[in-house]
């Protein structure tokens, strides 16, 4: 008898405000209820739903759901099924087609559930006022919400119809673990979409409305389990099941478990579309404060289209894949972290840009985002080697020089340092190289340090900085700590030619599709266009391109660094049938190594480094690692598997631009000798030159580039000749470690 008498306190205490109000409607004529208040009922607004977002790939297909605590997308009444409305109804409205907006018999046949068994098994609100309570009033158990509740239910039902209030409350209703909404809730539960909830899994669904916390299906099975049978009997009752049906469903197990129905933004691509929605002031029509963006993007139902290619950021995972000994995106290296303990693991990035546009249309930012989190694409700013010597390519050429003038390449070679009296600048070129002195061309091919600190000294450190943000590359960078922005490019700093500036791969790929653009730059974007809930568009990305460099200047860049992927340090980075450009870069102490490249149609950057902090990487036992080995052989597989199918565009020429000065830094601040060039070899026998063509040695004459004379030229070596080649086949046995950079 004690354990009967707290049982039946509840019973009578959850069941009271139901009498009352049920003994209210009674004594009310429905027409009071009706008219309730003074003069005449505003209309009821319910307002917008929450509804997640979507983002999707160039080809429309579906990349992410942006979605907040309440995940929910709603769907027509017309697309749910006939017997999971009738599993709802059955359970929570039986009489929801004949009713005014509430039930006197409901609330009478609910208390006496109650009390037959023991418990709070059924309540006596209808669905319209379930739904005028999720919508409009509190959860607070009083006579008086109860009686608002009833009359605003009667005004909904005279302001609705019927299917309009069902379809409302389908998609509003909670089924716990987040899932709001019918469709929400077979997503998660069964891993299906509501076309395809069967009758038992309606029932179960339709059985845990009451009380989603209780009768949670994954945390409570055989609570869920016992309410699926309540409905499944209910439904027999209201004849939504026949006698067999509802025996043969009882028998039958429904087994809920949680699924990942849609993709979340949990990949590099779609997690930085998901980080602009949410803080990139050219998206501010979402919301003007923080709050006000994280609603519209997890709430809104927007639909977010981009620019990423799938096919492309596949071939590019596989072409990282299959040269780097890696697991699960990572190879090994001795060591561990000293901030962290951890062990050092090592990684590559790829990012590929649009010229044209400025479309990004790779990204792949880590060894996978699920463990690393950090995107090495857009956020590993680091320092990027040689590859910067093409901004120094950009100025000199700029200013009138050509790819035929002459500079001297020698190391060691010393400069006097502005920074420190007396000091001397001291510099060598890669792998302790002699070096030489030759055309600016070859120097290029050689990826000579001497020279090109040279170039940047001739050219002006300050004006190499400035061309480094006119192409693309930011000017400023937060600071740790927040701290003023800094510098990214020292302009003042005769280090700057050998890429000390710290850069992400993206600004990489970006400032070099300026300069495959013919010079126009395009700033490179993620998010194509983005539609609100209601399909209309509320932005679009719109084109802003502008000139950065002339054409020539752009053209004599790309002829030279044409050049390097044919005969200089980048031969691993040739692409079969089609004209390619590109540098490679490999930062002090090889620590991090790129390749930059482009074609016309497609600019790439290709980093490889450690993960967490900066130290030497060596691969698989091998010598430290250079852009010209693992980065330029990853660029080469990614660009010939994107090329194939696509048909082959060429570069445009260069303008004609003899050179053959003799350059030398001004001022006084080199301190090393030029060199005694070697003696001229005994002149061959004379031979007659055809008709039309230029003597042999000058500009477009044999053993001479097109429109480059060579006035001081040392001995030629092995990867420093500055003639073109029409081999577009990959090298059958590329240079050695040594001879790249």
């Amino acid at each position: 008898m004690r354990r009967l008498l707290p049982r039946l306190a509840a019973v009578i205490l959850g069941t009271g405000v139901v009498m009352a109000v049920a003994a209210a409607a009674l004594a009310v004529p429905a027409g009071m209820i009706g008219t309730a208040g003074s003069g005449e009922p505003e209309a009821i607004e319910l307002g917008p739903l929450a509804q997640r977002s979507y983002v999707y790939a160039g080809d429309g297909s579906l990349m992410a759901s942006l979605k907040d605590e309440e995940n929910r997308q709603p769907v027509p009444l017309a697309e749910v099924p006939a017997h999971v409305v009738e599993a709802i109804l059955a359970v929570e409205d039986a009489g929801f087609w004949i009713h005014d907006g509430y039930d006197v018999r409901g609330m009478m046949r609910a208390f006496k559930a109650n009390v037959d068994s023991g418990g709070i098994s059924q309540g006596g609100s209808t669905i319209t006022q379930q739904l005028v309570k999720l919508n409009l009033l509190s959860n607070e158990q009083t006579l008086d919400r109860k009686i608002q509740e009833i009359v605003l239910a009667q005004r909904l039902e005279k302001q609705m119809t019927k299917e309009e209030i069902l379809d409302r409350y389908l998609n509003t209703v909670y089924f716990g673990n987040h899932a709001y909404g019918i469709q929400a809730a077979a997503e998660t539960y069964f891993g299906v979409s509501v076309q395809q909830l069967d009758a038992g899994q309606a029932a179960l669904l339709a059985g845990i409305i009451r009380n989603p916390i209780s009768y949670n299906p994954v945390r409570y099975p055989e609570r869920a389990a016992a309410r699926r049978e309540v409905a499944i009997d209910r439904m027999l009752e209201v004849g939504a099941l026949t006698e067999d049906e509802a025996t043969w469903w009882h028998a039958a197990p429904t087994v809920p478990q949680i699924h990942e129905f849609l993709p979340r933004a949990n990949d590099y691509f779609p997690s930085e579309v998901e980080q602009q929605l949410l803080n990139d002031p050219q998206f501010a029509m979402l919301g003007e404060t923080a709050a006000e963006r994280h609603k519209a993007v997890y709430q809104g139902g927007l639909k977010v289209y981009t620019t990423f290619d799938p096919a492309a950021q596949q071939q590019a995972i596989a072409a990282r894949d299959s040269v780097l000994p890696l697991e699960n995106g990572v190879f090994p290296q001795p060591g561990v972290n000293p901030e962290t303990g951890e062990a050092n693991r090592g990684s590559a990035a790829v990012v590929s840009v649009e010229p044209a546009t400025g479309a990004v249309r790779t990204m792949v930012g880590g060894p996978g985002f699920d463990s690393y989190k950090f995107n090495l694409a857009t956020q590993n700013a680091r320092g990027v080697g040689s590859s910067f010597k093409t901004y120094v390519l950009a100025t000199i050429m700029e200013q009138g020089y050509s790819p035929g003038d002459i500079i001297n390449g020698t190391a060691p070679c010393d400069f006097a340092n502005e920074f420190e009296e007396g000091g001397v600048y001291d510099v060598s070129n890669f792998a302790d190289g002699g070096g030489s002195v030759g055309t600016i061309t070859a120097a290029t091919l050689a990826s000579s340090n001497c020279a090109f600190v040279r170039l940047g000294l001739i050219a002006g450190m300050g004006n190499v900085a400035e061309m480094a943000y006119r192409l693309g590359i930011p000017r400023t960078r937060p600071a740790a700590g927040g701290q003023e922005p800094t510098e990214v490019v020292c302009a003042s700093c005769q280090s700057t030619p050998l890429g000390v500036a710290r850069i992400t791969p993206l600004e990489m790929a970006s400032a070099y599709g300026t300069i495959a653009n013919d010079g126009v730059y395009n700033a490179p974007y993620l998010i194509e266009r983005v539609d609100d809930r209601n399909g209309n568009t509320i932005y679009a990305h719109t084109a802003a391109p502008e000139r950065r460099i002339a054409p020539e200047t752009a053209r004599l860049v790309t002829s030279i660094l044409e050049q390097n992927i044919q005969s200089g340090t980048g031969t691993r980075a040739r692409i079969s049938g089609q004209q390619a450009a590109g540098k490679t870069g490999t930062n002090q102490g090889s620590t991090d190594a790129w390749f930059v490249g482009y074609t016309p149609a497609l600019s790439t950057a290709v980093w490889i480094g450690g993960l967490g902090w900066e130290y030497e990487i060596r691969i698989a036992g091998g010598p430290g690692i250079t852009g010209g080995r693992y980065p330029a052989q990853i660029w080469g597989a990614f660009m010939n598997a994107w090329q194939q199918g696509r048909p082959a565009v060429g570069f445009q020429g260069p303008p004609g631009r003899p050179g053959s000065k003799l350059l030398s830094v001004p001022g006084g601040v080199d301190l090393t000798p030029l060199p005694e060039p070697p003696a001229p070899p005994a002149p061959p026998p004379a031979s007659p030159t055809p008709p039309g063509q230029p003597p042999p040695g000058q500009p477009g004459g044999p053993g001479g580039p097109p429109g480059q004379g060579l006035q001081r030229q040392a001995a030629p070596e092995t990867e420093t000749t500055d003639a073109p080649t029409t081999d577009s086949q990959p090298p059958s046995s590329p240079p050695s470690e040594e001879d790249t950079d």
